[in-house]
């Protein structure tokens, strides 16, 4: 029988955020001001990005260097909180934060990475490269060296059962050596999956003013409605770890909302490669220390940021589809389908606001019920979204208009209307009616 930890004190939401709000204050602030200072840079030196009348919704140049603003915010952050008491202090407990150096690294290592990407663009296995040296940095510190255990130990008991292998766990509680390695394995895997997948999903959603910035916010307070209710209900028996997690969740939604209001319809300030792959990081590093507590919270965590990785995983799939390298470039992500179905961009990013809300709303929701059956509502989740992406023909490349002539029309600037497979296309035009309008 595994040890079962009882639970030695609980909290209420008030006692496990009022000590580190401050760490909220200043990342808000920070980020707010920084910003345009960011801005005045950027356009001094020329680092702006430029409309390609392709990819690029924006009609004018717009500066980079937002997400240095939104880096500083957050670093800021997490320097207020090493002044501030944790929420459980007792004798023999550790009075402050103690906030693994490797993060900072990390995180630094991905900044770096970007805003050398947005000066003078890199390759994208130098971008993977720089991506796994920062997972590997939260790893030296064994910054979620742990994170798959919850996961491993009810399944591996369960096989232990049924085909009578050696028991994962001693009946003291103690892990067995083969089984620790096991999980080490298994969680560097993760955490390498975690931070690269994260980076670029995040990188990937950067398409439209406010968009990428937005839902990351949305997901930050996920993720801080998780951390807290973990401080809350977790008994206290690791309450650096507790406080760890809530204070990285204050840190990125305060210095996330700092900057959106720059970045927002219509935008005065890009957050860059630098900014994107930064967010990602940040939420890559909530889900794995989140993921090291309960099977649950980390699939709680991953339905909340369920809307960037769906994203990357249809445009995989899409560039594999059309026979192209999945690292290139294209204009046929969600946001963009959305805006050539005759959406603003105003309209897109709410749209998709909307829907990030309710994946964290469902990603809260599942806290409250067992494991098996969180389980069951990712998988119908996931599985349904993929269907209906594939149904509308979000898996294949489309053009945007074709123009369509009737059955008796034989011309070469149209197509005829029985060669036209609605599949793949956003819109058919008919020269007919546009006549019609003259």
């Amino acid at each position: 029988m595994l040890a079962q930890i009882i639970p030695t004190q609980t909290f209420s939401a008030d006692e496990v955020v009022s000590p580190y709000i401050y760490v909220f204050y200043i990342a808000f602030v920070i980020s707010f001001l920084f910003t345009p200072i960011m801005q005045t840079v950027a356009s001094y030196y020329g680092i702006i990005d430029e409309p390609d009348s392709h990819r690029k919704m924006h009609s004018s140049p717009v500066a980079y260097l937002g997400g240095v603003a939104v880096f500083l915010g957050w670093i800021a952050g997490l320097a207020t909180s090493q002044f501030l008491n944790l929420h459980r202090t007792e004798p023999g407990l550790l009075p402050h934060l103690k906030v693994p150096f490797s993060i900072v690294v990390g995180a630094s290592v991905i900044v770096v990475l970007g805003l050398w990407d947005d000066i003078r663009h890199i390759n994208p296995s130098v971008k993977i490269a720089g991506q796994v040296f920062a997972a590997l940095c939260l790893l030296l510190e064994k910054v979620g060296i742990n994170c798959t255990y919850p996961m491993l130990v009810p399944v591996a008991t369960r096989l232990s059962g049924l085909w009578h292998l050696p028991m994962a766990v001693q009946p003291d509680g103690t892990p067995q050596a083969w089984f620790m390695t096991l999980v080490h394995l298994s969680s560097a895997v993760l955490v390498v999956l975690a931070v690269v997948g994260c980076c670029n999903a995040t990188n990937l959603m950067d398409g439209l003013d406010g968009l990428c910035g937005g839902v990351t916010a949305i997901i930050a307070a996920g993720f801080l409605f998780l951390a807290v209710y973990v401080a809350m209900f977790g008994g206290g028996m690791n309450s650096n770890w507790d406080a760890l997690r809530v204070v990285l969740g204050l840190a990125l939604l305060g210095a996330v909302l700092g900057f959106i209001p720059y970045n927002f319809n219509p935008a005065s300030i890009f957050m860059g490669d630098t900014g994107s792959m930064f967010l990602g990081f940040s939420c890559a590093t909530l889900i794995i220390l989140l993921a090291q507590e309960r099977g649950k919270w980390f699939l709680a965590a991953m339905v909340m940021f369920a809307l960037p990785v769906l994203d990357t995983i249809l445009a995989f799939a899409r560039r594999y589809v059309a026979g192209r390298s999945v690292f290139t470039a294209d204009r046929f992500h969600f946001h963009h389908q959305l805006v050539s179905r005759g959406l603003t961009v105003r309209k897109t990013v709410l749209i998709i606001y909307s829907i990030a809300t309710m994946f964290a709303l469902l990603g809260a929701a599942i806290v409250f019920v067992r494991t098996r059956y969180a389980g069951a509502i990712y998988l119908v989740v996931f599985g349904s979204i993929i269907v209906t992406a594939y149904k509308m023909g979000m898996v294949h490349e489309r053009p945007r208009v074709v123009r369509a002539g009737g059955l008796d029309v034989e011309s070469e600037s149209v197509t005829p209307m029985q060669q036209i497979d609605s599949s793949t296309v956003l819109e058919v035009e008919d020269p007919r009616k546009k006549d019609s309008l003259r």
